[in-house]
């Protein structure tokens, strides 16, 4: 019988090699590829599985694959010291996951690069000294799971990465993410029909900020301690729904929803508390803002030159001054609940037969003369404004407000804060009796 050559032997094993289906390629923590070396060498489609440990960037992958951990076996990190991306992505359909990005250098680009389309990106830690993720001309990817902090000490908010970047990047889904400490959360510009939700925000500038985009969704997100929650600017037909924007106040320019030059765009259902200005309206139109709780904010709305929008069944609760407006003609505002504002139910519909005009008076005179920010709610400023009647006919105007709050505001909103009320009050009186009878045991 005769024996094949070993030549021809070692030709059919290569031809059955590439004919079976490829699995994951585990890269272990001792490797003798460098992880660039390894993924220029994987195939299109591989899953390269890292065992943990560290792994020296910046690296490219311009191919579709997957790269993650292995899990839960331990943290794999990808640390990177250049002036480029930790992991830039060329390719289409790229999935990364499970990774620990540690790009901590001050520099122009992002710690993720994503040029592709399609990619994925999950739960992924990133430590950032620039944008934490940046999509440029790459549609349809998504962020999950992922937490993105800034990472160096003693830098000035202006001089911050955002920790989302999208320009020209269409259709991207950004959901469950924590974001810390950047310049702005989550920022969209020229980039239509993104989903923004579930994230949390905190200590940015400011949390959601859309410019010229369309249709953006941003829903049952929490922003808080930023210094403004969602900012909607330039951009239409944008929702605005269950989201929670609390305690940003520490700046002078802090609101909790801004819309500026907005149009088309949906405010419903967000609870809006403790901020500088709850919503704040300028130069935007024909937007809805609908069934939003507004609580414990200096100042509940701020209209100014915005008209044919539609406010109405919002609850305005502990503001300091319920609204401010100017030069903001022909909205309709109706049947929104102002808890400083008593009016008459003659036919017991709920709604005040009264009107409720808010009066343009401080804004008016903060606009000439702006020093005079300093007397908000002074009594004599109170007085004066009080005295102002001017032109009233053209003063915004709630035509119909309620006489009372939505039951569900009521059980959500008032009995917290009831209950905070009296356990503060029942802790005064204790301590006040304590001091009275220390003092009474003294003079005995």
């Amino acid at each position: 019988m005769r024996t094949l050559p070993n030549s021809w032997f070692l030709f059919t094993l290569i031809v059955l090699a590439l004919c079976l289906p490829s699995g994951p390629v585990y890269a272990e923590q001792q490797q003798t590829l460098e992880l660039q070396r390894l993924l220029d060498q994987a195939k299109p489609g591989d899953r390269i599985v890292l065992q943990p440990g560290t792994y020296e960037g910046p690296i490219t992958i311009n191919k579709s694959l997957t790269l993650q951990s292995a899990e839960p076996t331990g943290e794999v990190i990808v640390r990177n010291s250049s002036e480029k991306p930790a992991i830039t992505l060329k390719a289409d359909r790229i999935t990364i996951a499970g990774l620990r990005i540690v790009d901590e250098a001050i520099k122009e680009s992002a710690s993720i690069l994503v040029l592709g389309n399609r990619s994925v990106l999950d739960r992924l830690q990133i430590r950032t000294g620039a944008h934490g993720i940046e999509a440029k001309d790459a549609h349809e990817g998504s962020v999950n799971r992922t937490t993105i902090e800034w990472a160096v000490d003693d830098v000035r908010m202006a001089e911050k990465g955002n920790g989302i970047d999208l320009f020209n990047a269409h259709r991207w889904r950004m959901t469950n993410n924590t974001i810390r400490e950047v310049h702005d959360g989550i920022y969209m510009e020229n980039s239509d029909e993104a989903l923004v939700a579930g994230n949390v925000i905190e200590r940015s500038r400011y949390g959601i900020h859309c410019m010229y985009t369309k249709r953006t969704v941003i829903q049952h997100n929490e922003g808080k301690l930023n210094v403004t929650g969602a900012m909607v600017m330039a951009a239409e037909q944008v929702v605005v729904t269950g989201n929670t924007f609390s305690k940003q106040s520490e700046n002078v320019n802090s609101q909790g929803v801004l819309l500026y030059d907005a149009h088309e765009t949906m405010v419903s259902d967000n609870k809006i508390d403790g901020n500088r200005v709850g919503l704040y309206v300028e130069q935007s139109t024909a937007n809805r803002v609908e069934r939003n709780q507004v609580g414990y904010n200096f100042v509940g709305i701020q209209l100014l030159e915005s008209s044919e929008n539609t406010i109405t069944s919002n609850q305005f609760l502990g503001n300091v001054t319920d609204a401010q407006a100017r030069d903001s003609d022909n909205n309709t505002i109706a049947s929104n609940y102002w808890d400083s504002f008593r009016g008459i139910d003659t036919n017991g519909d709920g709604n005040s037969e009264i009107s409720y005009a808010i009066n343009p008076f401080f804004q008016g005179l903060t606009r000439k003369r702006a020093a005079f920010q300093l007397f908000f709610q002074s009594p004599g400023m109170v007085f004066l404004e009080g005295l102002y009647q001017t032109e009233r006919i053209r003063w915004t105007t709630d035509s119909s407000p309620l006489m009372r709050p939505h039951a569900n505001f009521i059980q959500t909103g008032q009995r917290v804060d009831k209950l905070k009320t009296g356990l503060t009050g029942l802790l005064l009186i204790a301590c006040a009796s304590l001091l009275f009878y220390k003092m009474r045991r003294q003079k005995i």
